[in-house]
C-alpha cells in the first residue's frame, strides 16, 4: 500500500469519526428535548384528563430517516381515546421551516419538527433554541405559527377527537 493511500485511509477514517461524533451529539440533544416536550405533554393531559379517558402510550424506537443523519431511532407518543388516535410523530432534525418564532423569543431556523396528527391532518410543530430552553411552535398550517402551550395542545387534539 502507498503511502498516500495510508494517508488517505487515515484522514477519511479522522473525518468519519469526527461525523460520528457531531450525528451523535446531535441525536443525543433532539432525544432529549423530544423527551422534554413528551413531558411537558403527558404533564397537561394528566391535568386536563384526571379520568383517565385517554391512554397515552409511548413507543420508544419510532424510525426516522433523513439526509444529514440517515437512519435512527426516536420515541414518539400515541394518544387514544373515544375511538380516535392522534400521533405526536417526530419528523425530522433537520428542518426547512418557513416558521418564525415572536420577536425576540428566538432567532434563527427551526432546529426540528414533529407532527400531531391522525394521518389525515396534521398540526406541525417547530423546536427553536432559545436563552430559556426550548421554545415550541404550532403551526396548524392555516394561521400563523404559535407558541405551543396547553390551551393550544388541547385545542390541537379537540379538533382529533369531536
Amino acid at each position: 500500500m502507498s503511502a498516500t493511500f495510508t494517508e488517505f485511509l487515515r484522514e477519511q477514517a479522522e473525518k468519519r469519526k469526527s461525523r460520528d461524533t457531531d450525528r451523535q451529539r446531535v441525536l443525543d440533544d433532539w432525544i432529549e428535548a423530544l423527551k422534554r416536550l413528551y413531558a411537558q405533554m403527558e404533564g397537561w393531559l394528566r391535568s386536563s384528563d384526571p379520568d383517565g379517558i385517554l391512554n397515552i402510550e409511548k413507543e420508544e424506537n419510532w424510525e426516522v430517516e433523513e439526509e444529514g443523519l440517515g437512519k435512527y431511532s426516536v420515541p414518539r407518543l400515541d394518544i387514544r381515546g373515544l375511538g380516535r388516535w392522534v400521533g405526536v410523530v417526530p419528523k425530522a432534525r433537520f428542518t426547512v421551516a418557513s416558521a418564525h418564532p415572536p420577536q425576540k423569543a428566538s432567532s434563527g431556523r427551526p432546529i426540528g419538527r414533529v407532527d400531531i396528527t391522525n394521518e389525515v391532518r396534521r398540526f406541525v410543530l417547530y423546536r427553536f433554541p432559545s436563552a430559556e430552553g426550548d421554545l415550541w411552535l404550532i403551526d396548524d398550517q392555516k394561521n400563523p405559527p404559535s407558541v405551543l402551550d396547553q390551551a393550544a395542545f388541547e385545542s390541537a387534539l379537540m379538533s382529533y377527537l369531536q
